[in-house]
């Protein structure tokens, strides 16, 4: 088998995008009754489409190689959108326009974000000019993608500590690119340092190359914040004896609400010192803990850890080999979480057992789920069996990703009953799962009344051409062509006759599904079912 290679778009690609996003930006300004400069628009494209590439670029990455490009793809168009959007908000707002040292600016914020630069103090005084003025109440910075040595880490925090009786919110991410190591911890002690005078309730740290030596030097930033409710290390070099500092170095999670790490080497160890900190953050809303290496072991001290409260509403163990011996201790757990939103335990190793256990406890509980996520787990159709019973509780459901399983047609048409139950699905992923005409036109079916549907990806499976000439014809009836993904990887399988009789049985079963659930409900009604 061919090696994935790692996903990117080429330059004239990336220019094209900027000049279709420049013109987005400009009509969505203009429908809304806002003027926005052509020049003005053409820097926030660029500077949109730096930043989502940049995204796409990092979750292209995996701990066991690359992803899907299709998700890598969806990663960009969605943080792209999202970008699109804020800058029309910016421009409504009447925010001062990026300089040209990248930096903006309005009467809240400073946000350096833009081509990389090593900062002198001389440049981090001009871009830092908002911060160091007589006065300035500046609530949030950012300064990522510009390098602080020494010099410029002296100017910032000096900076820093002129808002800090405002500050709440620091992102101090990418601050350190092509250091050596001396400056780097002597930069990220200087600034951490001034961020301890302030009292933030958000923190961003991520994509240093912090390690346990780096966690020490920004130890001054959150050690002793007291009301610290977002903090986020993702893509630090996170290792055992890294996450072991900082459980112990941080000492006020009574408010703490979101923790993100990702991308880290953390291992089982790692993950049960963070389950410490877990254990007394009984207000936490949001965990994630993805392509850390994060083992059975870790997993179910992390799930035991976050019993501590009932607030959980987004939790993303993704690309973990956690197994199905997690499963349990985590189907307890959810069962403890009513506001549950999101969960993602894409590439977790959890197979047929395991996901059946995790379904059986999703089926009485998270009745507000909007995202759950079970993508390259081995999942068949026996697993589909609990999956299917869990499916028809979610009626808030709005993304199904089971990508990379091996449902085949019988397991998908197992969840086509469930599926045409949820009214509020925008995104059905069923890619890579070895579905032919049957499952394929059964789920089509299944989707195709579906008011918020944006997509149904169907990719890399053994559909015919006839039945994806069905599928079309059907969708087209329903008013929705577009939803429809690529199936540039699809492997068309040419025995339709063969097909054809599975479709039948598909019906004869997703029919006399039907009679049962019927004939159950009007038992229950005459008290004769318990």
């Amino acid at each position: 088998m061919t090696e994935q290679t790692e996903w990117c778009l080429s330059a004239d690609q990336r220019k094209s995008t900027v000049s279709r996003v420049a013109a987005n930006i400009a009509t969505i300004a203009f429908s809304q009754g806002q003027q926005i400069s052509g020049a003005d628009a053409d820097r926030a494209a660029e500077n949109a489409e730096r930043k989502a590439y940049t995204v796409a670029r990092v979750e292209a990455q995996t701990t066991t190689g690359v992803r899907p490009h299709s998700e890598t793809y969806e990663a960009y168009t969605r943080k792209l959108a999202a970008l699109v959007l804020q800058a029309v908000t910016q421009a409504s707002k009447q925010a001062q326009p990026a300089t040209q040292n990248g930096t903006t600016t309005d009467s809240h914020a400073v946000d350096l974000t833009g081509d990389r630069e090593f900062l002198t103090s001389e440049t981090t005084e001009q871009a830092l000019a908002a911060m160091l003025a007589p006065g300035s109440t500046l609530t949030k910075i950012k300064l990522s993608t510009k390098s602080f040595g020494i010099e410029a880490a002296e100017v910032a925090a000096r900076a820093i500590e002129n808002v800090a009786e405002s500050l709440t919110h620091a992102d101090i991410s990418d601050i350190i690119a092509g250091r050596p190591e001396k400056e780097v911890l002597g930069a990220l002690q200087i600034i951490s340092r001034s961020l301890a005078k302030a009292k933030l309730k958000a923190l961003d740290l991520s994509d240093n190359a912090l390690g346990q030596k780096g966690i020490s030097a920004c130890t001054q930033a959150f050690a002793q914040q007291p009301a610290l409710e977002q903090l986020a290390f993702e893509n630090v070099g996170c290792s055992i004896n890294a996450c072991t500092s900082l459980a112990e170095l941080l000492e006020n999670t009574q408010e703490l609400r979101n923790l993100r790490l990702y991308n880290n080497m953390s291992d089982d160890a790692g993950a049960a010192a963070i389950a410490k900190i877990l254990s007394r953050a009984p207000k936490l809303e949001a965990f994630r803990m993805a392509s850390s290496r994060v083992g059975s072991a870790g997993g179910i001290a992390l799930a035991n850890a976050m019993m501590a409260g009932k607030c959980l509403q987004r939790l993303d163990l993704s690309d973990n080999p956690m197994t199905g011996d997690v499963a349990e201790a985590l189907a307890t757990m959810l069962q403890h979480q009513p506001h549950l939103r999101a969960l993602n335990l894409n590439d977790t190793s959890l197979e047929d057992a395991g996901v059946s256990t995790i379904a059986q406890a999703l089926a009485n509980s998270a009745p507000e789920l909007e995202e759950l996520e079970l993508a390259l787990n081995e999942v068949t159709p026996e697993g589909a069996k609990e999956l299917a019973a869990a499916l028809a509780t979610k009626t808030r459901l709005q993304k199904l990703n089971l990508r990379e399983n091996e449902l085949e047609d019988r397991g998908v048409i197992l969840l086509s009953g469930p599926i045409q139950s949820l009214p509020a699905l925008r995104i059905l992923d069923l890619a890579h799962n070895q579905v032919r005409r049957a499952g394929a036109v059964a789920v089509s079916k299944a989707v195709a009344d579906k008011a918020q549907l944006e997509l149904l990806d169907l990719d890399g499976n053994e559909i015919s051409d006839s039945a994806i000439d069905d599928i079309k014809t059907l969708l087209k009836k329903a008013g929705k062509p577009s939803v429809l993904g690529s199936l540039e990887e699809n492997e068309p399988d040419a025995d339709d006759d063969e097909e054809d009789n599975q479709e039948d049985a598909a019906d004869t079963e997703v029919k006399s599904n039907s009679v049962v659930d019927k004939l159950t409900d009007l038992l229950g009604k005459t008290g004769l079912t318990s």
